[in-house]
């Protein structure tokens, strides 16, 4: 056994992170092959030690924690003794932050060893929207490599929203002690992806070196509703495609800029009740009757949702979370995606997680830009909020206003840099 070292051993340590689903073999062979970086992935040193598969080694951690927690710290020695002997300075890990089992959160019990092995340690969560997570994770299923998670152990959508939060609350964990955490969809494009994995190595890449982080805040509900009252499918709304193609031009033109865009995970899709043809009737009491509020939609179309570049993963359409398939393996659907109750509640975590990993982007970011926050000549309230915790966290804030869209009609405690145009931004960042 190599033994857990005294003190730090490798320069960096990068870890990349993310719930089940998210499909890690896609980020990690993608490490491999541009940056000639080996990845030690943990869970199969895990699997190697118990000689069992990974999910009835979390549930033998579940069930037994302080029994098990040894053979974790044995399984991450073995990984850095095979680590030191490859003679490098950096050292890529991938790993689980929690394990999810019988509807608990059991947290990895090497987490307390991050701030030990490296002299910088970068943590990337990676996250992905819920329903393609569920599809990954049917399919494997199906396949029969996790054929565990199926019966008795449910994962369903609030079961995999409510592990998500639980990754996200301890990365930033891990942030107030002085580790870099990044959280990072899935859905950037590739050159996205692989800006962000150079500047977690600490290695140039196309001749750049020193990244800038910069989070786009733009609006999001309001072209999703007008896109939908003019009946065009907002994967072809022009709005939307126009707000895309600003954040792809800003990452060709800005080769050190690493962009994060809040529409990489596209959760808030909602099925809008049809309008009743009667009159609303007094019901028992004197209430009237009130209109009902939309539901997060469970069949997904490429038409509903957000354009996005293409990635490192894959992203069939349509996801039907009602489907049979996932009323067999996964959860079953009539108490679940079929109950409007069940659904409030996985609106309103969808909701709470738009916030926190939004506000996550600016806290990581160096600089916001928002792009036409007066779009339709309208204020939009996820934008402000946006741009005012940048302001709160002393970070630049580049404001793109064409005048077509109108001025502040108060410009007093307006802190962002206001442009009429893109050119105008690219030369203030020197791209």
């Amino acid at each position: 056994m190599a033994g857990l070292p005294e003190k730090p051993v490798f320069d960096r340590m990068v870890v990349l992170t993310g719930i089940s689903g998210v499909d890690l073999g896609r980020i990690t062979s993608h490490v491999e092959r541009v940056f000639r970086a080996p990845v030690y992935k943990f869970e199969e040193y895990l699997s190697s030690v118990f000689k069992a598969p990974i999910y009835h080694v979390a549930e033998l951690l579940l069930a037994y924690y302080s029994n098990t927690a040894p053979k974790f710290i044995r399984a991450f020695e073995e990984l850095l003794g095979d680590a030191r002997s490859n003679d490098s300075s950096r050292l890529v890990v991938a790993m689980h932050l929690t394990y999810h089992r019988r509807r608990h959160i059991i947290p990895n019990p090497v987490l307390h060893l991050m701030g030990r092995i490296a002299r910088k340690t970068v943590i990337v969560n990676y996250v992905d929207d819920y329903y393609h997570i569920l599809k990954r994770l049917l399919d494997r299923v199906v396949r029969g490599q996790t054929p565990g998670v199926a019966g008795a152990q449910v994962l369903d959508p609030i079961s995999i929203l409510y592990w998500r939060a639980a990754d996200h609350s301890y990365a930033t964990f891990f942030a107030a002690g002085g580790i870099e955490v990044i959280q990072f969809a899935n859905k950037h494009s590739v050159e996205t992806h692989t800006r962000l994995l150079a500047y977690a190595l600490g290695v140039e890449y196309q001749g750049v070196k020193n990244y800038r982080k910069v989070y786009v805040s733009h609006p999001i509900t309001m072209v999703r509703k007008l896109a939908e009252e003019k009946g065009v499918p907002l994967n072809r709304f022009p709005d939307a495609l126009e707000i895309e193609e600003f954040k792809s031009l800003l990452e060709a033109k800005c080769r050190d800029l690493i962009v994060f865009s809040p529409t990489s995970v596209d959760e808030l899709i909602l099925r809008r009740p049809k309008p009743s043809t009667e009159k609303s009737e007094e019901r028992e009491g004197g209430e009237k009757g009130v209109e009902e509020e939309p539901l997060i939609e469970t069949r997904i179309t490429r038409e509903v949702r957000w354009p996005h570049p293409d990635g490192l993963h894959d992203y069939p359409y349509p996801v039907d979370l009602a489907d049979k398939g996932f009323n067999n393996y996964l959860f079953p659907v009539d108490s679940t995606v079929k109950n409007p109750g069940y659904l409030k509640v996985v609106r309103s975590l969808v909701e709470a997680q738009i916030e926190s990993r939004d506000l996550a982007y600016v806290t990581q970011a160096d600089m916001v830009v928002a792009y036409r926050p007066r779009m339709y000549g309208a204020l939009h309230s996820g934008v402000e909020t946006e741009i005012k915790t940048a302001v709160a966290q002393t970070k630049p804030v580049y404001s793109i206003m064409p005048k077509e869209d109108g001025s502040y009609e108060y410009s007093l405690f307006r802190l962002e840099y206001q442009l009429s145009d893109v050119e105008e931004l690219l030369s203030v960042l020197h791209c």
